[in-house]
């Protein structure tokens, strides 16, 4: 049994990015089901190798290169798809997805810095409408309020988030 890194959880770490890492995956690999299959692997990979792991560096970007390299190594080995992409793209789509994570993560933290700002009964709204995916009518019948003006709602603090996302991102360039 390897022994982990002091002060670092595996579990709290691989489900803090393991829509990043599965979003990476999938992004190079045409098929959902593989896609997901890669993501066990890779996640059987990051615990094995977890003691490699240096406390304090960025463990998505350790992760991305694992998934990197299971992804060619499940390219090679599968000769069930029809569709494969060549080694060429595997690696200029790894790269590309590698590069945008940093702004991704920026992004996500400006966006979550709005949702903060925004009043109460709205983050409310759009949790139910985005994070439970209730619908604009679903969302109306349980507030007791007409679809239009829950459309109304939706429509004014996507704007708010998009002009504060913008400001956002303009002052993180400034930096």
């Amino acid at each position: 049994m390897s022994l982990q890194p002091e002060g670092h959880d595996f579990g709290k770490l691989l489900i803090q990015h393991q829509q990043r890492i599965y979003g990476y995956i999938r992004s190079l690999l045409a098929n959902r089901a593989d896609a997901e299959d890669v993501l066990q692997e890779t996640a059987s990979v990051l615990w094995q190798k977890f003691s490699e792991f240096q406390p304090g560096s960025n463990f998505l970007a350790w992760s991305l290169s694992v998934a990197r390299y299971q992804v060619m190594c499940f390219c090679k080995k599968s000769k069930r798809d029809v569709l494969r992409f060549s080694e060429d793209l595997v690696e200029a789509l790894a790269a590309e997805t590698q590069a945008q994570s940093a702004r991704l993560a920026v992004l996500e933290d400006v966006l979550a810095e709005c949702l903060t700002k925004l009043r109460a009964e709205d983050r409310r709204l759009c949790a139910a409408r985005y994070q439970e995916e209730a619908s604009p009518a679903t969302l109306a019948e349980r507030l007791g309020r007409p679809v239009k003006t829950i459309y109304s709602a939706l429509n004014r603090i996507r704007q708010q988030l998009t002009e504060c996302v913008e400001r956002g991102l303009r002052r993180e360039e400034r930096l």
